[in-house]
């Protein structure tokens, strides 16, 4: 409790002197009650301080240290801001050898994060105040910096003084029935992280060891009430034998572990969406979940097994499909959150069909760039994140502000089980494979009486080809009459 009162009253010296100041000013006045309360009002002060932070941190941290600090925060960057915008590039010379910086407009702290308002100075946009965003966070010490535009020619810049994100929080266990948007974690601010899905597709790019897991079960986990509940079936993808999601397949309606399964799998999703598109002509644009009539969330992990490493003929047919799906589902109740490491157009060719990206530790500030656009590179610098912080991720909301965000980590016996609770509901008896060859048609998957399939089932469906129009017999072709000697002769003359 001492060393705590020591550490504060070290922490805020000026304060200790002023107290002296005064206290030696009241005594040379004769004030000698004032005197002896200055003098001993300071030690009691620290050692209450103190023993408040070593017994309850949290509320002292709320009341008293907290405050005090963005306070602090907050002077200084008031009076740092001419030399600080003029350090990093941001200033004008004018004739008489002055400078002209950005306009503060507005200086605005909480719990961990500073944020600046600046105005751009004439000559200047907001692209230029874009630019310096990295080295104004860098300057003024922060762990992390982002921005977002707040007016014509104004700039929100967010400096995160504190870093929230540098603890891993194991997720808890999901209990709420959610379909529109997912708890996946934590925001840079403290605040619960919401990963919209319906009416979304949602790519998730990271380097291996960037935590690419903790957002899959983060989806998957999160939408397991509503899995329970029939108003989501999800399906799987991994075509790395299952590893990621065979821990909680009891979760999903089929998990795909080869090429022919994932390409008849992306060819039963095509099928709900023609269907729904007929159900819904003239009745209503957007899709709305019953328990008989489900989203369907197809999670694909690895996507470039897919579209990038497979054979040339399952590579064509899955982005045929793939894209398709991509560009009409989302409104149909039927989308897509897929997962790869490389983020270049070689491997994920359909990149721009994804409406929403996550980026999670990158390579460099190329790929941070592929991922979020073009300018993200020193906005949301998914390049910059520590290995050491998997699950740490930058995300771009629909009104363009930039956001770090870090999901919770999902143990195995977690998946084990959330899959266990919340099994994916059996709608009908499992088919005869051996019937399937002769009855290659799929089911509707959006029927309260669908048939749910296996891995194997699916695999046995893909090597059956779709029916095909029957072609025409030909008629045997009439024997030519043979010609008599000498007619060549008699035509030609």
């Amino acid at each position: 409790m001492i060393q705590s009162g020591a550490r504060w009253s070290r922490r805020h010296w000026r304060l200790l002197v002023a107290t002296l100041m005064l206290g030696l000013v009241a005594d040379l006045v004769g004030a000698a009650r004032v005197s002896t309360a200055l003098f001993l009002g300071w030690p009691v002060l620290a050692l209450i301080l103190g023993t408040w932070a070593t017994v309850d941190p949290v509320s002292f941290e709320e009341v008293v240290a907290g405050p005090l600090r963005r306070r602090g925060w907050r002077r200084w960057a008031r009076k740092a801001w001419p030399s600080l915008a003029a350090s990093c590039g941001l200033a004008t010379s004018t004739r008489d050898g002055g400078i002209v910086v950005p306009r503060l407009v507005r200086t605005r702290a909480s719990r961990t994060m500073l944020t600046l308002r600046v105005r751009a100075r004439a000559g200047q946009t907001v692209d230029d105040l874009h630019a310096a965003v990295a080295r104004l966070g860098t300057a003024a010490g922060a762990e992390a910096w982002s921005a977002s535009p707040a007016g014509p020619g104004v700039l929100d810049i967010e400096l995160v003084m504190g870093d929230l994100l540098r603890d891993v929080t194991e997720a808890p266990m999901p209990r709420d029935v959610v379909v529109d948007a997912v708890p996946i974690g934590r925001r840079q601010d403290g605040a619960t992280w919401w990963l919209p899905l319906l009416g979304r597709h949602t790519l998730v790019v990271g380097a291996s060891g960037s935590g690419k897991g903790s957002v899959l079960w983060g989806v998957c986990g999160g939408l397991a009430p509503a899995v329970s509940a029939r108003l989501v079936r999800l399906w799987a993808v991994d075509l790395k034998g299952g590893l990621e999601v065979g821990v909680g397949a009891g979760l999903f309606s089929a998990v795909c572990t080869r090429e022919t399964q994932a390409v008849s799998l992306l060819r039963r999703l095509l099928t709900v969406v023609e269907e729904r598109q007929q159900a819904m002509y003239g009745v209503s644009r957007n899709f709305e979940p019953t328990p008989g009539d489900p989203v369907h969330v197809l999670v694909i992990d690895e996507l470039a097994a897919l579209t990038a490493y497979a054979d040339s003929e399952t590579k064509t047919e899955a982005s045929r499909l793939l894209s398709k799906i991509l560009t009409q589902g989302r409104a149909l109740g039927v989308v897509v959150a897929a997962f790869v490491q490389d983020p270049r157009k070689e491997t994920v060719g359909m990149r721009n069909l994804f409406t929403q990206r996550v980026a999670l530790r990158l390579l460099s500030a190329d790929e941070s760039r592929m991922v979020l656009g073009d300018g993200m590179a020193s906005v949301a610098p998914a390049h910059t994140i520590a290995r050491a912080q998997p699950g740490t991720a930058y995300v771009v909301d629909d009104d363009g502000s930039v956001d770090r965000v870090r999901a919770h980590y999902w143990t195995e016996d977690a998946v084990r089980a959330v899959a266990r609770l919340h099994p994916a509901p059996d709608l009908g008896d499992l088919p005869d494979p051996a019937k399937a060859a002769d009855t290659p048609a799929v089911t509707d998957p959006t029927t309260t009486t669908e048939s749910v399939y296996t891995v194997e089932e699916i695999g046995h469906l893909a090597a059956v080809p779709g029916p095909t129009p029957a072609r025409k017999p030909r008629a045997p072709r009439k024997p030519r009459a043979p010609r008599a000697p000498g007619s060549e002769h008699e035509q030609a003359s």
